[in-house]
């Protein structure tokens, strides 16, 4: 596992989620863009990251959740103050604690998939 490649994956994709869900927050998006755009993302994430895969996607798609509702919310105040902070995005993905899980493990598998698949297209050197 190259750390550089891990941070890399993890601050680029955390950056880009956090703009897709505050951006996508208030639209009408459909649930297999909406999801389907983060999860390319996280394979993205996998491949760059390589063997550590498995802990960059959770990790980014974690802190793009906080960060995205940061966001998300800071846009809502400005143009109603009165707003309550964003705490999920659409439907299907919210920050609770219960309902995170789900996306986290699918995070952790896409990572390991596209980790794999990123050490042997691009191997780490020792």
């Amino acid at each position: 596992m190259s750390w550089p490649r891990l941070f890399g994956a993890i601050l680029a994709s955390a950056i880009g989620l956090a703009f897709w869900w505050a951006l996508t927050e208030p639209l009408p998006v459909p649930p297999a863009i909406l999801l389907g755009v983060p999860a390319a993302i996280l394979v993205c994430t996998g491949i760059v990251a390589g063997n550590g895969g498995a802990i960059a996607a959770p990790v980014a798609l974690l802190f793009s959740l906080f960060i995205g509702s940061i966001f998300a919310t800071q846009l809502h105040q400005a143009f109603r103050p009165q707003s309550p902070p964003i705490e999920e995005f659409n439907p299907l993905v919210s920050l609770h604690f219960p309902e995170v899980l789900g996306p986290l493990a699918l995070a952790i598998v896409i990572g390991a998939a596209a980790g794999w698949l990123g050490e042997r297209m691009l191997p780490t050197r020792s």
